[in-house]
């Protein structure tokens, strides 16, 4: 039997990545134009990155077994969320995080497995990133694979890309973090 696990919407592509006081400055100054500033995709390195395709309102999504149609339920995508927050790197000397990329390309992305013996929907796995603290927007989930019975897919495709804009560089202080954390813990002691 052949699956296919398709989505149809926004893709996007971000990166977190912690920054230096001096780069910070950069990137007041310069804004979008700092992705001008190395080579085009130095701000993809890294291990807080997804590229994939977020859950949210107009995002169409199908499911086939062999060609046909099948129900698909989406509270599937929530069962393993792994959620990135502005908290990361609260033990480091970093100071300030970055957050680069896009959100806007619109695109279907497919997963195919072949050669499925036994089909059952709860068999798939999503790996789900959420954004929501970093970018301080609701529901900013992000799919970056779909894996079968512990399977990644056989064929992935990106097709029908639409082309996207970068975002204005978003830039956290850390310190700031720090201090409503300690704001918070002050207030449940009271």
């Amino acid at each position: 039997m052949k699956i296919s696990f398709e989505m149809t919407g926004l893709s996007c592509d971000l990166a977190l990545h912690p920054i230096s006081e001096q780069t910070k400055q950069v990137i007041e100054e310069k804004g979008r134009a700092i992705y001008a500033e190395k080579y085009m995709n130095w701000w993809r390195k890294g291990i807080t990155r997804s590229f994939g395709m977020r859950i949210c309102e107009g995002c169409l999504v199908e499911l086939y077994a062999d060609d046909e149609l099948v129900d698909f339920d989406e509270k599937l995508f929530y069962r393993d969320v792994v959620a990135l927050r502005r908290r990361m790197y609260l033990e480091t000397k970093a100071k300030y995080l970055a957050v680069f990329g896009y959100d806007s390309e619109t695109c279907t992305t497919k997963w195919i497995w072949n050669d499925v013996k036994e089909f059952r929907p709860e068999k798939f796995q999503f790996q789900v990133v959420r954004w929501d603290r970093v970018l301080s927007k609701q529901n900013f989930d992000v799919v970056n694979d779909v894996l079968y019975d512990g399977m990644y897919a056989d064929e992935d495709a990106w097709e029908d890309p639409s082309g996207f804009t970068l975002i204005d560089p978003i830039v956290i202080s850390l310190d700031a973090v720090r201090d409503l954390i300690a704001q918070e813990q002050l207030a449940k002691k009271k």
